[in-house]
Protein backbone atom coordinates (compact mmCIF):
# COMPACT_ATOMS: atom_id res chain seq x y z
CA UNK A 1 0.00 0.00 0.00
CA UNK A 2 1.32 3.57 -0.84
CA UNK A 3 2.18 6.33 1.98
CA UNK A 4 -0.09 8.63 1.83
CA UNK A 5 0.96 12.46 0.71
CA UNK A 6 2.21 14.80 3.28
CA UNK A 7 0.89 18.01 2.49
CA UNK A 8 1.63 21.51 4.30
CA UNK A 9 0.42 25.08 4.66
CA UNK A 10 2.25 27.87 6.45
CA UNK A 11 0.08 31.00 7.48
CA UNK A 12 1.86 33.98 9.04
CA UNK A 13 1.00 37.54 10.53
CA UNK A 14 2.85 40.40 11.85
CA UNK A 15 1.69 41.42 15.22
CA UNK A 16 2.44 44.85 16.94
CA UNK A 17 3.32 42.78 20.51
CA UNK A 18 6.64 41.72 22.27
CA UNK A 19 7.30 37.94 21.24
CA UNK A 20 7.20 36.25 25.04
CA UNK A 21 3.84 37.95 24.68
CA UNK A 22 2.64 36.27 22.33
CA UNK A 23 4.30 33.39 22.88
CA UNK A 24 2.21 33.07 26.09
CA UNK A 25 -0.70 33.48 24.37
CA UNK A 26 -0.28 30.75 22.12
CA UNK A 27 1.59 28.14 24.69
CA UNK A 28 -1.37 28.74 27.80
CA UNK A 29 -3.98 26.68 26.37
CA UNK A 30 -6.27 27.95 29.25
CA UNK A 31 -6.99 31.01 27.94
CA UNK A 32 -7.43 29.21 23.98
CA UNK A 33 -11.56 29.67 25.00
CA UNK A 34 -10.93 33.36 25.30
CA UNK A 35 -9.04 33.85 22.66
CA UNK A 36 -10.42 31.57 20.26
CA UNK A 37 -14.42 31.68 19.40
CA UNK A 38 -14.60 27.97 18.57
CA UNK A 39 -12.75 26.78 21.69
CA UNK A 40 -15.53 26.11 24.29
CA UNK A 41 -13.20 24.49 27.14
CA UNK A 42 -9.85 22.29 27.71
CA UNK A 43 -9.22 19.82 29.87
CA UNK A 44 -5.26 18.80 30.92
CA UNK A 45 -4.78 14.83 30.31
CA UNK A 46 -1.69 14.81 31.40
CA UNK A 47 1.99 15.54 31.60
CA UNK A 48 5.24 14.24 31.11
CA UNK A 49 7.81 17.37 31.84
CA UNK A 50 8.13 17.99 28.35
CA UNK A 51 5.03 17.32 26.56
CA UNK A 52 1.66 17.61 27.38
CA UNK A 53 -1.59 15.65 26.37
CA UNK A 54 -4.56 18.08 25.81
CA UNK A 55 -8.13 17.50 25.37
CA UNK A 56 -9.97 20.21 23.33
CA UNK A 57 -14.00 20.87 23.10
CA UNK A 58 -15.20 23.33 20.25
CA UNK A 59 -18.18 24.07 18.11
CA UNK A 60 -17.43 23.90 14.60
CA UNK A 61 -19.61 23.29 11.83
CA UNK A 62 -22.77 23.41 13.91
CA UNK A 63 -21.13 20.46 15.96
CA UNK A 64 -19.66 20.18 19.38
CA UNK A 65 -16.39 18.20 18.72
CA UNK A 66 -13.45 17.05 21.03
CA UNK A 67 -10.31 15.73 20.50
CA UNK A 68 -6.98 15.28 22.20
CA UNK A 69 -3.98 16.85 21.14
CA UNK A 70 0.11 16.31 22.24
CA UNK A 71 1.70 19.27 22.72
CA UNK A 72 5.74 20.11 23.17
CA UNK A 73 5.96 24.21 24.46
CA UNK A 74 9.95 25.30 24.23
CA UNK A 75 9.40 28.80 25.81
CA UNK A 76 13.27 29.36 25.10
CA UNK A 77 12.95 28.81 21.21
CA UNK A 78 9.17 30.74 21.19
CA UNK A 79 7.64 27.26 19.63
CA UNK A 80 4.64 24.93 20.35
CA UNK A 81 4.51 21.53 18.11
CA UNK A 82 1.23 19.68 18.00
CA UNK A 83 -0.31 16.73 16.62
CA UNK A 84 -3.93 15.35 16.80
CA UNK A 85 -4.11 11.69 18.45
CA UNK A 86 -6.27 10.93 16.22
CA UNK A 87 -8.18 12.29 13.17
CA UNK A 88 -11.75 12.25 11.98
CA UNK A 89 -11.97 11.37 8.69
CA UNK A 90 -11.19 12.67 5.86
CA UNK A 91 -8.16 13.84 7.56
CA UNK A 92 -5.73 11.17 8.33
CA UNK A 93 -3.48 12.59 10.25
CA UNK A 94 -2.82 16.49 11.26
CA UNK A 95 -0.03 18.34 13.41
CA UNK A 96 1.49 21.21 13.34
CA UNK A 97 4.04 24.06 14.92
CA UNK A 98 3.80 27.62 16.55
CA UNK A 99 6.97 29.79 15.77
CA UNK A 100 6.95 33.66 17.47
CA UNK A 101 9.99 35.56 15.81
CA UNK A 102 11.07 38.62 16.74
CA UNK A 103 10.29 40.90 13.73
CA UNK A 104 11.00 44.81 14.38
CA UNK A 105 9.59 45.91 17.00
CA UNK A 106 7.51 43.31 17.59
CA UNK A 107 6.34 39.31 16.51
CA UNK A 108 6.46 37.64 13.29
CA UNK A 109 3.87 34.50 14.22
CA UNK A 110 3.70 31.45 11.79
CA UNK A 111 1.22 28.50 11.87
CA UNK A 112 2.75 25.51 10.50
CA UNK A 113 0.55 22.43 9.54
CA UNK A 114 1.05 18.78 7.72
CA UNK A 115 -1.51 16.88 7.32
CA UNK A 116 -2.85 13.59 5.15
CA UNK A 117 -5.66 13.08 3.40
CA UNK A 118 -7.82 9.58 3.64
CA UNK A 119 -7.15 7.87 0.04
CA UNK A 120 -5.57 10.56 -1.01
CA UNK A 121 -8.69 12.16 -2.57
CA UNK A 122 -8.21 15.40 -4.55
CA UNK A 123 -11.47 17.10 -4.01
CA UNK A 124 -11.18 16.31 -0.02
CA UNK A 125 -7.56 17.28 -0.08
CA UNK A 126 -8.87 20.93 -1.66
CA UNK A 127 -11.41 21.08 1.05
CA UNK A 128 -8.71 20.67 3.49
CA UNK A 129 -6.54 23.48 2.34
CA UNK A 130 -9.53 25.66 2.18
CA UNK A 131 -10.68 24.78 5.97
CA UNK A 132 -7.22 24.76 6.92
CA UNK A 133 -6.08 28.41 5.13
CA UNK A 134 -9.52 30.43 7.11
CA UNK A 135 -9.21 28.56 10.61
CA UNK A 136 -5.17 29.78 10.83
CA UNK A 137 -6.29 32.58 9.21
CA UNK A 138 -9.16 33.43 12.07
CA UNK A 139 -6.45 32.07 14.65
CA UNK A 140 -3.67 34.35 13.60
CA UNK A 141 -5.63 37.22 13.56
CA UNK A 142 -6.87 36.77 17.23
CA UNK A 143 -3.69 36.03 18.60
CA UNK A 144 -2.79 39.49 16.93
CA UNK A 145 -6.05 41.26 18.29
CA UNK A 146 -5.74 39.67 22.00
CA UNK A 147 -1.61 40.52 22.11
CA UNK A 148 -2.13 44.20 20.53
CA UNK A 149 -4.76 45.10 23.14
CA UNK A 150 -4.02 42.96 26.17
CA UNK A 151 -7.54 41.50 26.09
CA UNK A 152 -6.84 38.15 27.37
CA UNK A 153 -5.07 39.33 30.23
CA UNK A 154 -8.38 40.21 31.86
CA UNK A 155 -9.05 36.97 34.25
CA UNK A 156 -10.69 34.06 33.25
CA UNK A 157 -14.10 32.17 34.59
CA UNK A 158 -13.79 29.72 36.76
CA UNK A 159 -15.75 27.01 34.44
CA UNK A 160 -16.95 26.91 30.98
CA UNK A 161 -20.17 24.81 30.63
CA UNK A 162 -20.43 22.49 27.46
CA UNK A 163 -23.07 20.69 28.58
CA UNK A 164 -24.60 20.17 25.65
CA UNK A 165 -26.88 17.10 23.43
CA UNK A 166 -23.91 14.88 24.83
CA UNK A 167 -24.98 12.31 22.26
CA UNK A 168 -23.94 14.74 19.46
CA UNK A 169 -20.29 14.96 20.41
CA UNK A 170 -17.42 13.76 18.13
CA UNK A 171 -14.48 12.38 20.62
CA UNK A 172 -12.03 11.42 18.01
Amino acid sequence: MAELRIRTARHTIKVAAPPKRVYQLIANVDRWPRLFDPVLSVEHIGFDGTGERVRFWARTDGRLRSWVSSREVNPKRRQVRFRRERSEGPLASLGGLWMVLPKGDGSLVALDHYYRVAGDDPVQAQRLEETIKATSTAMLAAVRKAAELDEVWLPLPDKVNVDDNAEGVSSK
